[in-house]
């Protein structure tokens, strides 16, 4: 097969002429701040736009691009980027926002402050006023009936199972017992009760007083072993560990536990982007347990925690993927490199965050990646023993231009730069004289090529947004801050047609609500099928890509029972689990998709 791939891959001089969680408004921050008061002559703005009708409508579009991600899609303050920080965003429901004037609240939105950031550059007044119109209309409105996904094409079936608590990041199933789980990001985890019946229940079974877990991101069961990782935050925040931990779950007796590893401390950060502990999967001889541990950094700049850790980048536990023994007990992971590799525990690594992972029917293992702030497409990497894949030198086929010494980050001149990007209002985008060397003698594996029909929108390096349908060009793998999640194969072969033994996808993101993705496409949200072809030229996997399933809310996580999907909303007052039922394969027996009542 003959492919073209963007030359942006092949020559970093085009790069100087040339989203984590796909944030836009939010800053970081670790103190709340409390009484944040307009002065008192913004109380004597008052709003000038006649037409309130219209000015709600169109607040309601720019707030889905700029704000739902920190304060919610409702308004709560419960959006996942939010969550994310150490000080909440407001939320417009509580007594004492809804007392304040609007013209405090077009002040506020206009100068920003803390977690917040101005708007009076990035929008226009009439915009700002906008805004505060349709927030001044939130607790006024109730909240509307549940929105269902919708299915691309025939065939499939959807159906909603159940509202589920707050923050859901995992959805698992005991295969032990056909029962399904899931965890929140702060630490608890749920069975699901009676999820074949008709009124489904969560009964918590967990917490992360448990665990001690306090950032849970990882969770998958091997037989009737749970397994818990995560990171544990400690000195308010500025230092960080991973730990991976075991449980044996029986009915009759408390759950046992015990520790697979902890790792050394290390600094953690201010930001969003120390992504942490989180995916995890086994491998099918049941051997071993592969972890991700995502990077601390954005795109490998400095992350010092205000002087802290000077000088404080990626180090040798952040990054990269790992391969644990399944029996392994009370392992100490330390940060030196040269000893993970002796222990051969290191088995991959220049991954930013590899948020998913998941072995196919032929015992591959790959792996879905958040790319960084810069208009980088999001990898999907095949992985293997003693690769790296090139982070912070390239990410989704892109060079990072902050490696060369000498660079000048403008979005005025480097369309890559999304002028509302969290990396560029906080300048972790710099002339960067010390930005590491490439490793010396390191081949970087690329990711996967996607030659569409989807997902495969990029920009060019004259600023354009192209479609690989249009130009025959190849993207690695895809559209840039897509926020792929929820990986999973037919691995059984279950499923009919042209779905038989293809992979499967979510993504997080939704265009049309993102400042940064919303330039390259409309789309996201959705339920892609990957069909997965290897090029022995390559020596890689081509992937044609194809929406199934759309209009999900937050959707994080997915699990494969048989031929039913069943994925997980995050939702920050609380989210979702909906079925999704694909085409069978006629005369097909899958013991694994029997579940049982409870």
């Amino acid at each position: 097969m003959n492919y073209k791939i963007p030359t942006a891959v092949l020559q970093a001089s085009c790069i100087a002429i040339l989203f984590a969680v796909a944030l836009t408004g939010c800053k970081s921050g670790t103190k709340p701040e409390e009484g944040w008061k307009a002065p008192p002559e913004a109380d004597r703005l008052f709003n000038p736009l006649q037409n309130l009708l219209l000015a709600e409508e169109k607040g309601k579009e720019l707030y889905n691009v700029y704000c739902w991600s920190c304060h919610g899609t409702n308004g709560y303050g419960d959006g996942a980027a939010g969550n994310a920080l150490g000080q909440k965003p407001a939320n417009f429901h509580d007594e004492r926002i809804k007392k304040q004037r609007q013209g405090a609240l077009f002040w506020k939105i206009t100068n920003g402050k803390g977690n917040m950031p101005p708007f009076k550059d990035a929008l226009t007044e009439e915009q700002r006023w906008q805004l505060v119109t349709y927030v001044r209309k939130f607790s006024e409105k109730p909240e509307g009936p549940v929105k269902s996904p919708k299915a691309l094409r025939p065939g499939i079936e959807i159906t909603h199972v159940m509202n589920v608590e707050p923050l859901a990041v995992r959805i698992l199933q005991n295969t032990a017992t056909g029962d399904l789980y899931y965890t929140t990001f702060d630490g608890d985890i749920y069975r699901i009760k009676n999820l074949t019946g008709k009124e489904p229940a969560s009964v918590k079974i967990l917490s992360a007083k448990d665990h001690g877990i306090s950032r849970l991101q990882g969770a998958i069961f091997n037989k009737n072993s749970l397994f818990l990782c995560g990171n544990v935050d400690t000195n308010n925040k500025k230092v960080t560990s991973g730990r991976m931990v075991r449980f044996e779950l029986q009915d009759s007796v408390p759950a046992q536990m015990s520790v697979v590893f902890n790792t050394v401390q290390y600094g953690a950060n201010k930001t969003i982007y120390d992504h942490g502990w989180n995916a995890v999967a086994i491998s099918p001889d049941g051997k071993y347990i592969f972890v991700n541990s995502g990077a601390r950094t954005d795109h490998g700049e400095i992350q010092d925690n205000g002087g802290l850790f000077p000088n404080a980048r990626d180090n040798a536990l952040t990054g990269k993927i790992f391969r644990i023994p399944i029996d392994a007990k009370n392992l100490l992971l330390t940060d030196d490199l040269s000893k993970l590799k002796a222990d051969s525990l290191l088995y991959a690594q220049g991954i930013r965050n590899a948020y998913d992972m998941a072995f196919d029917a032929g015992g591959n293992l790959f792996a879905v990646v958040n790319s960084s702030d810069y208009d980088s497409p999001e990898d999907m990497f095949w992985v293997r023993q003693g690769h790296h894949y090139g982070f912070p030198w390239i990410m989704g086929g892109i060079e990072n231009p902050q490696q060369y010494p000498g660079w000048q980050p403008n979005p005025d001149t480097d369309p890559f730069i999304n002028k509302f990007s969290h990396s560029w209002q906080v300048k972790y985008y710099y002339n960067d004289s010390t930005f590491p060397k490439r490793p010396a003698g390191v081949k970087f594996s690329a990711g996967v090529q996607n030659i569409g029909p989807d997902a495969n929108e990029y920009r060019g390096h004259s600023g354009k947004i192209q479609d690989g349908d249009s130009t025959g060009v190849t993207v690695s793998t895809f559209t840039a801050h897509s926020s792929p999640l929820g990986l999973f194969f037919d691995v059984k072969n279950v499923l009919a047609g042209d779905f038989k033994g293809d992979g499967f996808v979510i993504r997080y993101s939704l265009g049309s609500k993102e400042a940064m993705m919303g330039s390259l496409t409309k789309e996201g949200s959705d339920l892609l099928d990957l069909h997965l072809t290897y090029d022995q030229a390559m020596d890689n996997y081509i992937v044609k890509t194809t929406r199934i399933v759309d209009d999900f809310t937050e959707p994080t996580d997915a699990v494969m029972i048989g031929n039913e999907v069943y994925i997980i909303e995050y939702g920050g007052r609380g989210g979702h689990i909906w079925k999704i039922s694909l085409p069978k394969e006629k005369g097909q027996k899958n013991k694994s998709g029997t579940l049982k009542k409870k």
